[in-house]
């Protein structure tokens, strides 16, 4: 097992936890999306809410939720 296969074996880890913990909390893991962000409190344009079915942050905080998670 190389490094590649531990850090997919990893991130397959953190979705799982990720996706019970939602369904633990009574969570959809895709419902409806947020019509503004969690993050900013700016509105999430409806394009992203169509393309993105449940997304709760605008692309700009998801993009830095994202590189925080990693």
């Amino acid at each position: 097992m190389d490094i590649c296969d531990k850090a997919n074996d990893y991130a397959d880890h953190l979705n799982r936890n990720a996706l019970a913990n939602q369904l633990a909390k009574g969570r959809s893991p895709v419902g409806d999306s947020f019509t503004e962000c969690v993050d900013c409190g700016e509105p999430i344009p409806i394009k992203r809410r169509q393309a993105m079915p449940g997304c709760v942050r605008c692309v700009s905080c998801e993009a830095r939720h994202e590189k925080v998670r990693m």
